[in-house]
């Protein structure tokens, strides 16, 4: 039988005597209540769930305790004593492309002709070889712009 008990992080925000808001992050066992005197307090605001963001494209997250702090590592970024591996919300970031997208579209006013839409990431630039887009006032034809939505998902 496992007795250990979870903490979790929580984010309390209430207002000071002046009506600004202040924030802190502390921690409690998971399902134990909120029972603290609001005396000194000022107004209360919001009591929600915590979790740091941890942004790597392959190495984990991980806590050390170290002189009596805690700290997210391999940051060295110092988090709320009681802090676990759970409390981390890890970010893996989306490989970027550098092949261009490119798509062919028909004209639909004569089936022999074709247009090149391209999306090159290296650059950030899109480019299509029908008339509509020297014509379109922002210069993105409805190819361009139906592959910004392809690309954007």
């Amino acid at each position: 039988m496992n007795t250990s008990i979870s903490m979790a992080l929580w984010h309390f925000t209430n207002l000071n005597k002046y009506g600004n808001p202040r924030s802190r992050i502390f921690h409690r066992p998971d399902g134990e209540a909120f029972s603290f005197n609001p005396n000194g307090f000022g107004s209360f605001v919001a009591v929600r769930r915590y979790k740091y963001d941890y942004e790597h494209p392959v190495l984990p997250p991980t806590i050390l305790e170290l002189n009596g702090k805690t700290y997210l590592m391999p940051l060295w970024k110092e988090v709320v004593e009681g802090t676990t591996v759970n409390d981390i919300n890890w970010v893996k970031p989306k490989p970027k492309r550098t092949e261009p997208t490119i798509e062919m579209h028909t004209s639909s006013s004569n089936a022999d002709i074709e247009y090149k839409t391209a999306y090159y990431p290296d650059s950030g630039k899109y480019y299509c070889s029908c008339p509509g887009r020297w014509r379109a006032f922002d210069g993105k034809c409805k190819h361009i712009k139906a592959l910004e939505k392809k690309v954007n998902k």
